[in-house]
């Protein structure tokens, strides 16, 4: 029997009335979610996100401004070699997490969706514990992309007030979010295409430049690889100077890799998410190599490890794209005009990823009002679905940027990091046990993956593979505190506080409601899925409408 077939059977079973064993604690569970359907017509109303805009929320969350700025201190502290290492490995980790995803994404489009796995196939308390670390996470992200505006800004004027830029910032954010997820998916995606263009342009500008294409005619090729060297030391000498220099760039992959939970989000609001949902993971891949180890390997040949431009760019704090190896690498080579439109992509970057993280934190705090996790205001939504005082209550947490008015934007930009960095780690980690679990229920209540949606043959093993790197990473993310004459309390407490907040939140929570992990043979599979097949069935009647600009861009879909 085909994958349709069969898993069209499994809907037809539910439709008649039979279900599958749920625990006690999940009947409650299964019932708040019948409860919450709404009609076909208007399920199908909310889903406002066209696939183009979907697949370049995609790309969007793939490609962050730390590949264009930040990535040079990485090139200085570790080398070319370390770099390109670090994120071949963190790819892999990264396509783990990706197809963890997919297979419950495509399985359960909601709202929320790595929180509502984890509370339905893991614990309620780790749910519970999950959304709120995301949400602290995301609204920071908000914050930091704030801030990280004022910095970009000053590459060309500093009379600017950094009150002023911010409070347009926030406006912006919220007529982006406020109104309609059609109006987000329309700004994601025109702020997203300068991103690409960016990324792109920049690859190109490398392949020319090393070629002799420069005012220099310079070439290039791969002579940063061997003088001074592929790796750099750093806070120590010798091999041991290396490794901190390794280590220091997968730590900043542990950052730079993120986009797989914005997809997650999206799905809930996606038109015929069942195909277009898969469709937007499956190029997970090549934008891995096109973008990160693509990106990588540029910094590579145009900037040398020891290169004096960058080092002293960096240790006299230099601003916006001033900090970016490729304009480094530009005023090298005497380029005077391309730094200039630089700092505009990125500018557009920085706001398309403020844009990203004010909507995945408020789709995740409506998710924790939906389970009874959050006050019930948050449940309320508009009429096109957009919930209203979510994205109210994370516009008035970007009011913590204005921080960076009395101290030191730098300094405020770094607490910022490193709060997203651990929490982003921690709700990873969940993403990989949570599949981990589902996959348990599924064979303990003898449900074949090959009828699931979306199936990959490389499941669970890539998910151990990613579990076992977040969890390392977490544990060594702000590792250098320990090493001898390098305590500093304010870095260990920002990089190391999310552990405690969670554990707190987790205990808190399991203490109070007293609930208990989900076992596989009790595991609710099935709520919801009835109604999903019914907006299957609608899609492949009435396929989303493809206007002008759907099929303009009908190559990224």
């Amino acid at each position: 029997m085909r994958k349709k077939e069969e898993f069209e059977l499994i809907v037809s079973t539910l439709e008649e009335g039979e279900t599958t064993t749920i625990n006690e604690v999940n009947t409650g569970y299964a019932r708040s979610l019948n409860e919450q359907v709404l009609p076909l017509h208007e399920r199908i109303a909310r889903r406002k996100l066209f696939p183009r805009q979907v697949s370049m929320i995609g790309i969007g969350g793939a490609i962050g401004t730390a590949l264009f700025v930040s990535i040079g201190t990485q090139i200085i502290h570790g080398g070319p070699g370390s770099l390109l290492i670090a994120f071949c490995l963190w790819s892999v980790v990264f396509i783990g997490l990706s197809q963890c995803m997919c297979v419950m994404v495509t399985y359960l489009p909601v709202t929320g969706s790595f929180v509502h796995f984890t509370e339905r196939f893991v614990d309620r308390s780790c749910g519970f514990s999950v959304g709120w670390t995301y949400f602290v996470c995301q609204a920071a992200n908000v914050c930091f992309e704030i801030t990280a505006v004022c910095l970009v800004v000053e590459f060309w004027t500093d009379k600017i007030p950094k009150a002023a830029l911010i409070s347009i910032l926030i406006a912006l954010f919220g007529s982006l979010n406020l109104f309609s997820v059609f109006i987000f998916g329309e700004g994601e995606f025109y702020l997203s295409i300068g991103k690409v263009i960016l990324a792109i342009g920049l690859i190109f500008f490398t392949i020319v430049v090393m070629a002799g294409g420069n005012p220099q005619h310079k070439v290039l090729g791969f002579k940063n690889w061997s003088n001074p060297g592929a790796f750099a030391e750093y806070i120590s000498h010798g091999s041991v100077g290396k490794f901190h220099g390794f280590m220091s760039c997968l730590i900043f992959a542990l950052y730079v890799f993120w986009g797989v939970d914005y997809l997650g989000n999206a799905a809930s609001e996606a038109m015929n998410p069942r195909k277009v949902i898969p469709s937007s993971f499956r190029k997970v891949f090549g934008r891995l190599i096109i973008f990160y180890i693509g990106g990588a390997i540029c910094v590579g040949i145009l900037v040398p490890f020891n290169d004096p431009n960058m080092i002293k760019a960096i240790s006299e704090g230099a601003v916006g794209a001033g900090a970016s190896p490729y304009v480094s690498a530009m005023k090298t080579l005497g380029i005077g005009v391309l730094p200039h439109i630089v700092n505009v992509l990125i500018l557009t970057s920085i706001i398309s990823a403020g844009n990203s993280s004010l909507y995945s934190a408020s789709r995740v705090l409506h998710r924790l009002a939906l389970e009874g996790q959050a006050p019930k205001l948050f449940k309320k939504t508009t009429k096109r679905g957009v919930p209203l005082y979510c994205c109210i209550a994370v516009l008035f947490v970007c009011g913590l940027a204005y921080l960076s008015v009395s101290n030191s934007t730098n300094n405020v930009l770094t607490w910022f990091l490193n709060v997203e960095t651990a929490a982003m780690a921690i709700v990873y980690i969940f993403i990989c046990i949570s599949y981990l679990q589902f996959s348990k229920g599924c064979k303990a209540q003898n449900i074949a993956f090959e009828i699931l949606p979306y199936s990959t043959p490389f499941l669970p093993y890539l998910a151990w593979h990613s579990l076992f790197w977040l969890v390392l990473m977490l544990f060594l993310n702000g590792y250098t505190v320990f090493l001898k004459n390098s305590w500093d309390l304010q870095s260990f407490v920002f990089s190391y506080s999310m552990i405690p907040f969670f554990v707190i939140l987790f205990t808190g929570h399991k203490l109070y409601k007293k609930t208990k992990f989900i076992r596989p043979a009790d595991m609710d599979l099935f709520s919801g899925i009835a109604e999903l097949a019914e907006e299957d069935a609608y899609w492949v009647e009435n396929p989303p409408k493809m206007n002008m600009l759907d099929r303009a861009f009908g190559f990224i879909l």
